[in-house]
């Protein structure tokens, strides 16, 4: 214990007497190990700490799945969840639920929330107690008792002004009226981001509805099942359904997952490991960087050491002071990395829209914990060790007697630290090289996403949501009703241009889309038991002129197209192309369902430009549109294309509506450029936070470049003015240091452009606009490395050029 102490009291001492290798090295540490705490807060919170519950390790959601149309997860139909119920073994208890954006009227001004059905069983399930009151009891599950509402605290508190008596009392939703039984607990919002709970009362009708995709199932296990089991066990149940009803399930398949791993999405997942990915390169440049320093450093103390090893220092003792040495350093990077990460996590937090980062499972559990201390200690301490190991175990090896008469600069130890600092800088280049591919391929991503809708100019269109009652719009003549009211009043407002409606505008929904199956008359399911499947949108005849879509074939739709007329539709050339590849589609029919469901056939009367709906999506995503006169729905947008701000139209717009039905609440009400980009500010997070990863890699490589050549004009110093001693020219001089650095920059690029292209061919696989041999991120990015890291040559050969030949004769 004595020696330990006695080890930090000397590393202190050295660290103070180099103070500027020290600050260094210590803000290089801090840089890689502050974004590691960061992203290691931010990933514990959306891996770790997705679901507001405790012990979700025995829970687990089955889901349908649909590898040819990479549907990875997706509901499943009652009918399904049915025979799961009778038949599945390996769960104590099956639960389900299903989303539906409510709205919510009665004390205040309606509103807009999210709302879930779910079975009595849904929070026993998951185990969790209300704050107040009670859950719901099994009897609640039957159509008519359904008539009890759960709040979640955020609701209770917000809108009821946490009253202590809300027990029992009436609230409205969707013009029904439901008795408050029971106030969650603070933090409880599982499925994200849900406010109120309500008893899910399947009909006779729904519960044998098996094309039908809307419910969601958690499952608890049973403690003496795995999830394997329970996996192999509901996979032959799936297969004995797929016999029984082969057009319900063909090229459906099931999967059972640990609920953490549902509750997060696959592009969050994705995303979060790629960042882990970069912060880890950072900090592996910076071990590098600070390897560097330690080696020019501790070179200078070789005769100290080897007096040490004279008087009976063993190695071992001489690479623990060392390793004490850059422990210590790390440490003292950790210190300023907490503070960086702090940093960090605040921007993240404060620049994340409330509305998109509600639905980003974990969101709320983003902090410095316990976990985050202990893992940034860890790290530093890694990176300690990772960074002193080298420089201690070569100086340790030095010749005692040769150091103790010269430099040792010929021997072996000194040549194998040429050949080790080498290494270190062409693996910063290569890591460095890398990470800025990947930030410009995402940059680009992010570009392509906003660039593809600016022919729309979304700036002058005001966009916002409504959903009709079903109790007060049952009948299909009173959503028309209600649609061409609104769409006269709104059209008649003053700096309105043209208002129409459709199912979704582009990027809504967080991205998503609502992807259906169709039927094509006189087609076959596709190859590999794919289906058909397109979006499908109701809309206004009106919303292609206001939206700028091109028509390409045939016309759109028309006024005339009504409930009485020949049902029609217009579809994108995406659907043409991909499913009508051979023949003309105009007047060829689709229904969408299966070709024996009741709903109508649709002729094919025009072809219009694709539009990118869905940012999760690479490619277009084909669409097929009807009109709301033939097809009304409960639930759509309303877009206003205007001649001025569209903000300024709110308080209109909302009283044009309240006109037409008082009590209902329109929301997301925002120009369509914001929706945009609310909806990929995540992308846009990924992109800056790679950028800036990019950056920091970029000055640290630049700055292990200087340090290498820095350090090998001053140990060549000799070798130099015997140079110009003999005739050389500055220029050679200068050209032979560059030539080094130029050298070590090319063979780190060398190795690091193929790995660069394996993560541009992973991405593009993934990310709209983004192709493999992009130019910028091949072209450009890597001459920007090769011009930083020549500069941070260029800066030690000016200084090698100014060497006064005298000197460097003398020079030891």
């Amino acid at each position: 214990m004595h020696t330990i102490f006695e080890d930090i009291r000397y590393g202190t001492r050295m660290l103070w007497k180099h103070r500027l290798a020290t600050l260094v090295c210590a803000t290089a540490l801090a840089l890689g190990i502050g974004a590691n705490t960061a992203m290691f807060s931010v990933a514990e919170a959306f891996l770790l700490h997705s679901v507001p519950f405790e012990n979700p390790d025995r829970i687990v959601a089955i889901v349908n799945v649909r590898p040819q149309q990479n549907i990875e997860t997706n509901p499943v139909s009652p009918a399904t969840y049915r025979d799961w119920q009778t038949q599945a073994k390996s769960f104590e208890q099956l639960g389900a639920y299903n989303w539906d954006e409510v709205n919510l009227t009665g004390n205040r001004e309606p509103e807009r929330t999210q709302g879930f059905c779910v079975t009595a069983n849904f929070f026993g399930l998951l185990g969790v107690q209300p704050k107040m009151g009670r859950t719901f009891l099994p009897e609640e599950e039957q159509p008519g008792k359904d008539q009890e509402i759960i709040l979640s605290y955020g609701l209770w508190e917000r809108r009821y002004a946490a009253d202590p008596n809300i027990l029992n009392k009436n609230v409205k939703v969707d013009g029904k009226s439901f008795t408050v039984v029971g106030v969650m607990n603070k933090g409880f919002d599982f499925p994200m981001p849900a406010e109120l709970w309500m008893p899910m009362a399947l009909t006779v009708k729904q519960r044998a509805e098996r094309t039908s995709r809307w419910l969601w199932v958690l499952g608890r296990l049973r403690p003496d099942t795995s999830v394997n089991q329970a996996t192999a066990e509901m996979t032959a149940i799936a297969q004995r359904e797929s016999e029984a009803y082969p057009d319900s399930y063909k090229g459906w398949r099931l999967r059972v997952m640990p609920v953490r791993e549902f509750a997060t999405t696959d592009i969050t997942r994705q995303f979060t490991l790629l960042l882990m990915g970069a912060v880890g390169f950072v900090l592996l440049i910076a071990c590098a960087d600070v390897s560097n320093v330690q080696f020019a450093r501790v070179s200078g103390r070789q005769k100290e050491l080897a007096v040490r090893a004279a008087m009976g220092a063993s190695r071992a003792r001489l690479v623990s002071q060392l390793l004490t040495e850059s422990i210590l350093l790390s440490l003292l990077g950790c210190a300023v990395g907490l503070l960086f990460a702090k940093w960090d996590i605040t921007l993240i937090l404060a620049h994340m829209p409330t509305d998109v980062a509600k639905f980003v499972a974990g969101w709320k559990t983003i902090s410095l914990d316990a976990n985050a201390f202990v893992f940034t200690l860890a790290i530093a301490l890694f990176s300690g060790i990772l960074s002193g190991i080298a420089p201690a175990l070569l100086t340790s090896r030095t010749n005692l007697s040769e150091t103790l008469k010269e430099s040792g600069r010929g021997s072996s130890a000194g040549r194998a630290r040429h050949r080790l600092r080498n290494a270190f800088v062409v693996a910063e280049i290569s890591l460095s090289l890398v990470l800025l591919v990947g930030a410009g391929l995402l940059v680009k991503n992010f570009t392509a996403l906003l660039n593809v809708n600016e022919k729309y100019h979304p700036e002058s269109i005001l966009a916002m949501n409504f959903i009709l009652p079903e109790l007060r719009y049952q009948a299909q003549p009173s959503r028309v009703s209600f649609d061409e009211q609104v769409l006269q009043r709104l059209s008649a407002l003053p700096t309105v241009q043209s208002a129409a409606m459709v199912t979704q505008v582009p990027y809504a929904n967080g991205g998503g889309a609502d992807i259906r199956a169709f039927s094509a008359e006189g087609h076959t399911t596709r190859d590999r038991g794919e289906a058909n499947s397109a979006i499908v949108q109701t809309v206004s005849p009106n919303y292609f002129l206001l939206m700028h879509i091109a028509l390409y074939e045939g016309r759109q739709l028309a006024n005339t197209d009504g409930a009485g007329t020949l049902p029609v539709a217009v579809i994108s050339k995406s659907l043409a192309r991909r499913y009508f590849p051979e023949e003309k589609p105009l007047g060829k029919r689709l229904k969408v369902g299966q070709a024996a469901e009741q709903s109508p056939w649709l002729t094919i009367v025009g072809i219009v430009d694709d539009v990118h709906y869905s940012w999760i999506n690479k490619d277009d995503i084909p669409t097929i549109y009807r009109t709301y006169r033939q097809a009304p729905s409960l639930y759509a947008s309303l877009v206003l294309r205007t001649a001025g701000d569209p903000r300024s139209l709110v308080h209109n717009v909302r009283s044009e509506v309240v006109a037409v039905d008082p009590e209902l609440s329109l929301y997301s009400i925002k120009p369509l450029d914001e929706v945009i980009s609310d909806s990929i500010v995540g992308i846009a997070y990924v992109a800056v936070m790679m950028g800036i990863l990019g950056i920091i890699a970029l000055v640290l490589a630049s700055v292990g470049v200087y340090g290498v050549m820095s350090y090998a004009v001053s140990e060549r110093t000799n070798e130099i003015g015997i140079r110009m001693a003999m005739g050389a020219a500055a220029n050679d001089i200068q050209r032979m240091v560059l030539k080094k650095g130029a050298l070590l920059t090319l063979i780190g690029m060398g190795i690091g452009l193929p790995v660069a292209f394996a993560l541009a061919s992973a991405l593009s696989s993934l990310l709209f606009g983004v192709k493999v041999a992009d130019p910028v991120a091949f072209i450009v990015l890597p001459l920007v490395l090769a011009a930083v890291a020549t500069l941070a040559s260029y800066l030690p050969s000016r200084r090698a050029v100014r060497v006064d030949p005298l000197v460097a004769l003398r020079y030891e």
